[in-house]
Formats: C-alpha cells, sequence, structure tokens
C-alpha cells in the first residue's frame, strides 16, 4: 500500500511539473510564402486592413529586439501620460550612470535639462536617444525605472505578447531582454493606432528647443533611412515610419502605404554585411517590393449585386428574395486570382415568410480563401415582399397538416370520434333491444 501510495505521489508531481510548464505559442499563420530567402532571421508582414499574416518567418522566436523596445517605450507613455506638451520632465543625474562610455544613441539632453513629454517622445523615436527612453522612464515610474519595466511587461501582455520580457526601456543588452517578430507586430501595431504616433515617427527632423546646456534649438534626425530621399538607396516612398534597433543585427519596424492599403512589417536579425549599410532595409525594400509586385488587397464580394437568392413563403408576389451583402470583405490575393478563389460557405433558412422588408437580415455567408476563413457578411433582403392573408392562411393549415403533432391529434381525434359512434350506436342497440322486450311483456 505505501509502495502504491509513493509511486502515485511520483505521477502527481511530475504531472503538475509538467503542466507548469510554457509551451511556445504556435506561430502566427500566414496566409503565403515567399518564394526567395532574405537576410533576416525572423519577420511578419501583415496587413493593418485585415489584420491578415501575409509573410512569416520564425515569428514566435525570442530575439533581442534593440531599440524596437522603444516602441513599447512609447506605448506605455501614451497610457500615462495625457498632455504631452504641458507636462515637463527634468532629465535624472542618475540614468547617466548607466550610458557613460558606452557611445550609444542619444538626442544630446544633459542633466538637469527641462523638456516637454513631446520633446522627448520625438528625441525617443527619431535618433533613438536612450537618454530620452530613461528619463521618460524615470518619469512615468515614478522615480523607478525598474518599476516602468513592471508597467512596460504588463500592457505588452495586455496586447497579447506571449514572447516579450523587458528589462529596460531603451534596448541596450541586458539578460533575459527579449521580444518575438509576432509580440513586436502587436506593440507596433497599438502604436500605429495612437493618435498621433505617425505624425511622430514619420517625421524627417526635429528642432529641440533651447535649454539649460543648449544656448540655441537644434536638430535631431530620423534614423529611418527608408522615409528619407537623402538616402537613394534605401528610400522606398510608400514607407511611413516606425523604428530602427541595432545591435550586432539591424531590425527595423515600419509601415508601408500604397494604393491606399496599409501594411506592417518586422524584420528581426539582418545581418551586417561588407559594402551594406542597413541590412534590415535592404531585407525591407525586397520583401515590399516583391509583395507590391505580385499581391494586393481584393474584394471577396460586392454590394452592387445579389449574393444568392431564398424562396418566399405566403406571398403572392414573388417566388424569391434576392440577397445582398452588407459588409464588403476583404483579402490579400495574388495579382492573377479573382473573385472566384474565394469559397463562400451560405447560412440560410430554407425559405423565409412575408412579410419581409427591404435590409431584413436572412442569414450570413462565411469567406474563406485557402481553407482560412477571412470574413462574414450578413445577407439582407432587397426588395419588401408583401403577405397574402388567404395564402398565408392555406401555407399554415398545409404546415399543421404536415406536421407530426397535427396528425397525432388528428388521429386521436378520429379514435374519440369512432369510440363515441360506436358507444352510441350500441346505446342505440340496447336501447331496441329494451323496447322489444317491453312490447312482449305486454
Amino acid at each position: 500500500m505505501k509502495k502504491l501510495i509513493r509511486m502515485l505521489s511520483v505521477t502527481l508531481v511530475f504531472v503538475l511539473c509538467f503542466s507548469l510548464i510554457q509551451l511556445p505559442a504556435a506561430a502566427a499563420a500566414a496566409r503565403y510564402e515567399l518564394p526567395f530567402d532574405v537576410n533576416a532571421r525572423a519577420y511578419v508582414l501583415a496587413s493593418l486592413d485585415t489584420g491578415e499574416i501575409i509573410f512569416e518567418k520564425n515569428s514566435n522566436e525570442q530575439y533581442d529586439p534593440a531599440s524596437l523596445t522603444k516602441l513599447l517605450t512609447a506605448y506605455t507613455v501614451y497610457q500615462y501620460v495625457e498632455d504631452f506638451d504641458g507636462t515637463m520632465v527634468t532629465a535624472p543625474r542618475y540614468i547617466y550612470d548607466e550610458l557613460y562610455g558606452l557611445n550609444s544613441s542619444t538626442a544630446d539632453i544633459r542633466q538637469n535639462e527641462v523638456l516637454s513629454v513631446r520633446d522627448l517622445m520625438y528625441a525617443l523615436m527619431l535618433p533613438s536617444a536612450n537618454e530620452a527612453a530613461s528619463i521618460l522612464a524615470d518619469y512615468v515610474g515614478n522615480g523607478d525605472i525598474t518599476n516602468f519595466c513592471m508597467m512596460m511587461n504588463n500592457e505588452a501582455r495586455k496586447l497579447g505578447c506571449k514572447n516579450t520580457n523587458f528589462t529596460n526601456a531603451h534596448g541596450l543588452f541586458t539578460d533575459n531582454h527579449y521580444t518575438s517578430a509576432y509580440d513586436m507586430y502587436l506593440i507596433a501595431k497599438a502604436c500605429y493606432e495612437l493618435p498621433g504616433f505617425m505624425d511622430i515617427v514619420t517625421t524627417i527632423r526635429y528642432q529641440m528647443p533651447a535649454n539649460l546646456k543648449h544656448a540655441e534649438p537644434y536638430w535631431i534626425q530620423n534614423t529611418n533611412w527608408m522615409q528619407n530621399k537623402a538616402y537613394p538607396d534605401h528610400y522606398r516612398s510608400y514607407i511611413r515610419g516606425m523604428k530602427t534597433g541595432t545591435l550586432d543585427y539591424q531590425n527595423f519596424v515600419c509601415t508601408a502605404q500604397k494604393n491606399g492599403e496599409n501594411y506592417l512589417l518586422v524584420v528581426i536579425g539582418a545581418d551586417f554585411e561588407p559594402g551594406k549599410k542597413g541590412p534590415a532595409f535592404y531585407t525591407t525594400r525586397e520583401i515590399m517590393d516583391y509583395f507590391f509586385d505580385s499581391y494586393s488587397l481584393r474584394s471577396a464580394n460586392t454590394l452592387t449585386f445579389p449574393v444568392t437568392e431564398v424562396p418566399v413563403k405566403y406571398s403572392a408576389d414573388a417566388d424569391t428574395v434576392l440577397l445582398y451583402a452588407d459588409t464588403e470583405v476583404m483579402s490579400i490575393l495574388p495579382n492573377d486570382a479573382d473573385e472566384s478563389s474565394f469559397q463562400k460557405v451560405y447560412n440560410l433558412p430554407e425559405s423565409v415568410g412575408a412579410p419581409i422588408e427591404a435590409g431584413d437580415v436572412i442569414g450570413t455567408v462565411d469567406y474563406y480563401l485557402a481553407g482560412q476563413k477571412v470574413g462574414t457578411s450578413q445577407l439582407v433582403s432587397h426588395d419588401t415582399v408583401e403577405r397574402s392573408i388567404i395564402m398565408f392562411l392555406v401555407g399554415k393549415f398545409q404546415e399543421a397538416y404536415q406536421s407530426l403533432y397535427f396528425r397525432v391529434v388528428l388521429a386521436v381525434t378520429f379514435v374519440l370520434i369512432m369510440a363515441y359512434l360506436a358507444y352510441t350506436y350500441s346505446q342505440f342497440r340496447k336501447h331496441e333491444k329494451m323496447q322489444k322486450v317491453h312490447r312482449r311483456r305486454r
């Protein structure tokens, strides 16, 4: 008995330990694959219009984000500071101890200088100023950068990040500081939706104000060469923001806008090559140029023509009613494909009874592409269909007659009537016999 208890205890411990192991999240499902290799350890290209993941590689693997960290720093600041212009912050002395002698990116903000949160946000996002990151972290974290990092990680979890843990606000190398391409997509997408954020990251240069140790205003530059015509090897007119990050490899997050379509690309781990500056820019150019040449955002349905029809009951004017989709469903398609690439699954009744008003929702249709659901539209009536009272009554009678309940009731009623007739007949016969007997006795 003791041996059995010991075995059960060991088994229980094993099960509990196994349940505590966090299995890696499933990779983001990509719609398509790149037909060539690019210089990147991981990447994610997604549509900001539909939410589809178009291309991905190693999207849930953990990597050092470098200065991509500052995207989550900026997002966290947005959550806790309402007035960017009216909130003034003093650069504390202690934050420079960590940065001293590292020759890291800076906006030349000096100790004890006072700047607005807006100035600090431009310094954070354009030249990737590490001191700006720590100044903002100190302020929002109430004088405690560790506290701010906890706030950052909490915001990341709210956004759905499963492979992110930040231990500083700037992205300089430290242990246990990591993210994934998919998590960075979630963070960058959240930043994209912040009011005024894209105005900051698409600015080529910004004038910092005169300050305690700056007698005159001075300019800071954006490290994103792809949106700057001064770098013709990298410039692409469709690039909008967002952030570079560089250690022994280069990371890059950007949005791309073309033909009214909006996309977000995360590139992590582009290796430096001889004679090529900005390797992540080359990778971005390869991916986006190929994508725009080969794919586009297309409609799975139309709002101007009927999608299907459904039979109508109780009407003398119409046998069917035409159904239209109420919303347009969009998805990414190869340029040589068309609407026939989408599969439709209808969710409709066999028929619908009049009266029907134009705009009434009759059912839905789900759209699939290569087995993946891309959207749903409600199907609404195009016309008003009046009810015929006579056809309604006839129809209801037919429905009732065909129902099992009606047939059971009819059968029971028939049996009762027959029983009543039999009883009445038997009583009649009994009465006749009594009368005959009575007549004989007379």
